[in-house]
């Protein structure tokens, strides 16, 4: 009877220690999994795309800014600050400071096998149609998600105006 129990006990734990660590067994990715994988993902590319967008809407934020009224001046004063601050950005997110921090995310996070897997289906040409339109699927989000993030920035700057006029009547201590 208690081999029984036993047995059914370890075979719980057993059973519960592969569902609370599935990756206790697993083995982590080499580089060249994660690079291959990088490659066939064509990340470089997708970042380079990236940027393209964000470049485009921050242009057309600097025009809302702006607003209709802006001289010729304003404008060009405006679309200097924002290449730089494009150039900037670029240099932040470049592919050689970027790829070291996707090379230790992904051998972090997923396994030899999953990383295999991916390879797999991104090497396809449904994983490869679906990796070249990437880009477009996040500029539309972003496009869906500007007058939401309009709309709480005006909020918020309503807010924290309302927040400043109080703490300036707010008698002061010393």
């Amino acid at each position: 009877m208690t081999s029984v129990r036993t047995r059914a006990a370890a075979l719980l734990l057993a059973v519960a220690g592969a569902f609370a660590a599935p990756s206790a067994f697993a083995t982590e990715p080499s580089d060249a999994q994660v690079d291959r994988l990088i490659e066939v993902m064509d990340m470089r590319r997708v970042l380079d795309e990236m940027f393209v967008q964000v470049d485009t809407m921050a242009t057309q934020m600097g025009e809302r800014m702006l607003g209709e009224d802006a001289t010729p001046a304003q404008r060009t004063v405006m679309g200097d600050a924002m290449k730089q601050q494009n150039a900037s950005l670029r240099r932040l997110m470049s592919w050689e400071n970027m790829g070291p921090i996707y090379r230790r995310i992904y051998r972090r996070l997923f396994t030899a096998d999953e990383v295999d897997a991916m390879i797999a289906f991104y090497g396809s040409e449904t994983g490869r149609g679906i990796m070249r339109k990437m880009p477009q699927a996040m500029e539309l989000g972003m496009q869906e998600m500007q007058p939401l993030l309009q709309a709480h920035l005006a909020q918020m700057q309503k807010e924290l105006e309302a927040a400043k006029q109080d703490a300036e009547a707010s008698p002061k201590k010393d």
